[in-house]
């Protein structure tokens, strides 16, 4: 029998719940969610999609390296070249998934340890899409910037302290973000903080990539490259302070009490894993304090119109 020509299949369409009003800016989130085949490792967990933006964004990195060289820079692998494009690559997720998850954030009644049940189908879709495509990003990094690009013929990857120190923070991250979904509660302390730990992540990745460029021989001439290095460095200072001094702790001791010590987070998410985040919330804020002495340092300096700071 024919469809009438503007009905609307089930992968594409808003489900029956989405006559209420809903965030726009979730749509693309929801669409490419339900339109990606399904790998189910539980029957509510679903790693297809983020397999598939492990690929793309390995795709992504390799044409960043090829746009570089276009730019001037050195042939991969060229350390400067890799590192430039691995943070272009981290830039393009922090920048899509920040509005998201300030849409999911905000449509929603706040509660760190609210169950996802709760939630109506769009809400559910478009969660799972976030927290998957985040997943797909720390698979992508660990595999081709902890395995690939260290790899050495006959010895194979060679890390160095701080790639350790990153490889871990991936794989607790993703643990985190796929044991809320497992259990279908807790999804919201994970998106604030990964809200409030991405913030910074552009301007950031800008500091990183006009950093390298200022020591590129095809930029040396440059004279809007360290301008624009001082003042980025400035408000990366002050918009990390801001989020690591005040912002971060408030909402880590938050989704801490509601976790641990309220009768309704202790019965949506065992009390066995709500101790498991902990040491992963409040690890990333103190493993940030060398961070944030140096920036603070740099914002009582003020912006250096000449040379670089090699602390940042």
């Amino acid at each position: 029998m024919c469809r009438k020509p503007d009905q609307t299949t089930p992968s594409t369409m808003p489900p029956q719940e989405e006559k209420v009003p809903y965030p726009s800016i979730l749509l693309p989130w929801i669409r490419a969610y339900r339109s990606t085949p399904k790998l189910h490792i539980t029957r509510d967990i679903d790693i297809g999609f983020s397999l598939l933006c492990a690929i793309l964004f390995t795709i992504l990195r390799i044409s960043y390296r090829h746009l570089l060289r276009s730019l001037g820079w050195p042939s991969p692998p060229d350390p400067d070249t890799l590192f430039a494009s691995a943070c272009m690559a981290s830039f393009c997720h922090s920048s899509v998934i920040l509005p998201g998850l300030a849409a999911a954030l905000l449509s929603q009644p706040y509660r760190p340890s609210s169950k996802l049940s709760e939630s109506p189908e769009w809400y559910r879709d478009a969660t799972h899409a976030i927290l998957s495509y985040c997943t797909g990003y720390m698979i992508y990094d660990s595999i081709v910037g902890y395995v690939v690009e260290t790899w050495q013929p006959g010895v194979g990857p060679v890390l160095a302290a701080d790639h350790w120190m990153f490889l871990v923070h991936h794989v607790l991250t993703s643990l985190y973000m796929i044991s809320a979904r497992f259990v279908g509660a807790g999804h919201m302390s994970a998106m604030i903080l990964m809200f409030l730990g991405e913030f910074t992540a552009p301007i950031m990745n800008v500091h990183l990539i006009l950093e390298k460029a200022m020591e590129q021989p095809a930029f040396r001439d440059s004279s809007w490259i360290p301008l624009a290095f001082a003042y980025n460095e400035q408000v990366f200072a002050g918009c990390y302070c801001a989020f690591r001094i005040f912002l971060g702790p408030l909402a880590a001791a938050h989704l801490t009490w509601d976790l641990i010590f309220t009768k309704r987070g202790r019965g949506n998410v065992p009390v066995w894993l709500s101790l498991g985040w902990m040491p992963m919330c409040w690890g990333v804020l103190l493993g940030s304090i060398p961070w944030i002495q140096t920036c603070l340092e740099t914002l009582r300096r003020g912006p250096v119109l000449t040379g670089r700071d090699d602390e940042l």
